[in-house]
């Protein structure tokens, strides 16, 4: 039977941010959790032997954190303390499997691959199947304070505590920006033949911004190379994933600029926004630095209106829809097939299309005039993600899938 359960922190901040919300969850249902930090490899890896316990333990960890070899928990010639142990490894990858191609090789035996997308996860399972895929389970999100909705439109407490408690920011977008000339070496590594090919699904994905990289990239593989074995088109699409990054900032960038030429004053928390390019009005791109995932929330906790555009998942959620909803802000954001179907249009989100971007300035400004509309979208909005999307609710998910998993 599980009991234990090894988490990873110190490295990537957001990740470990996930892992510990998770982390109090496991508590409740009775595990015991261990934090391997990642930068106190030498004094974290005695304390992992001391708290394992063999067929009693699993790894949960986010991007092949735990599983890239680092000295505390791999040997070389002796291999994987996982193995050693016997320990099952779930690991939540919270991009597209093409950017881990490097990465999915020489893994543990009971490496479990769990993906936060549902088109992702048919893709780990076309083009990965030496290993077991465990199933789709979407970032989560994370609320600071409560009754923050109420306080917002001046519902709550008396005047003056109402309008202390006023939001700072209309809209804001937590992220980071990469301007795109930042890619023209990566498009043109090889040569011109090669460059064009690239430019070539980078148009297409711009023209059609509901089709994924892999369908686009893939259609363009077929057609100037002829049918591929997996094995090949997997690395070429690990070659690719600059597009990915190209195209997913191109939107995020368009969608700041739109609002902000429009004269809607953006505060955009991030690296990079000071290099958006095209903007008319600069005094309405309100820059602040990147910063952790609690302040994250807490400016969220702040603002009327959240901005955001997927990073590229079209069947999936990001962890800033739930979090914005749950923090008392309207999430207005492109849609996925998996976010309209748990969240209606009014139901926290109003969704833009990105190809209908003019329409964005209409929506934005309409929410931030009516308070007490914005509130109720939120106020539906909140009950759903508290009930299904909240990263207590994953940790749950994932301790049926071990208890599952080791009834076998």
């Amino acid at each position: 039977m599980i009991k234990r359960i090894v988490m990873m922190e110190g490295g990537v901040e957001t990740l470990s941010y996930f892992s510990h919300q998770m982390a109090g969850e496991f508590q409740k249902l009775g595990y015991a959790v261990f934090f391997y930090d990642l930068k106190q490899e030498e004094s974290s890896a005695g304390k992992l032997r001391k708290f394992i316990r063999p067929r009693e333990t699993v790894l949960v960890t986010f991007n092949f954190q735990g599983l890239e070899k680092e000295a505390g928990v791999y040997r070389e010639g002796i291999g994987y303390l996982w193995d050693t142990y016997h320990i099952p490894c779930y690991n939540i990858a919270a991009d597209h499997p093409y950017f881990y191609d490097d990465r999915l090789k020489d893994l543990p035996e009971k490496y479990r691959h769990i993906s936060i997308d549902r088109g992702q996860k048919a893709y780990f399972e076309e083009f990965y199947p030496e290993y077991v895929s465990r199933g789709f389970l979407p970032l989560a999100g994370t609320g600071l304070r409560q009754g923050e909705d109420e306080a917002k439109t001046g519902k709550a407490g008396a005047q003056g505590d109402a309008e202390q408690a006023a939001p700072c920011y209309d809209v804001i977008l937590t992220g980071n920006y990469t301007k795109l000339s930042f890619f023209e070496p990566y498009i043109n590594w090889i040569n011109e033949e090669y460059a064009a090919f690239y430019r070539g699904i980078i148009d297409d994905l711009l023209e059609h911004p509901a089709c994924t990289v892999e369908e686009v990239a893939l259609a363009h593989c077929e057609r100037e190379m002829g049918k591929e074995p997996n094995d090949q088109l997997r690395i070429a699409l690990h070659k690719m994933i600059f597009i990915d990054l190209y195209v997913r900032n191109y939107w995020r960038g368009k969608a700041v600029r739109t609002l902000v030429n429009a004269g809607i004053p953006v505060h955009v928390v991030g690296k990079g926004w000071e290099e958006l390019e095209d903007v008319r009005h600069p005094q309405c791109l309100k820059l602040h630095p990147q910063t952790d995932s609690v302040t994250c929330l807490e400016m969220l906790a702040d603002a009327k209106v959240s901005l955001n555009v997927m990073p590229w998942f079209k069947d999936g959620a990001h962890d800033r829809v739930f979090n914005s909803i749950l923090n008392g802000a309207v999430c207005v954001t492109d849609p996925s097939c998996y976010l309209e179907e748990e969240l209606h249009e009014g139901e926290g989100v109003c969704y833009v299309a990105l190809q209908d971007m003019d329409a964005l300035p209409e929506k934005v400004k309409d929410l931030l005039q009516n308070d007490s509309g914005r509130n109720e979208i939120v106020r539906r909005g909140r009950a759903i993600v508290e009930q299904k999307h909240t990263w207590a609710q994953r940790a749950k998910t994932l301790a049926a899938w071990i208890a599952e998993d080791a009834a076998q």
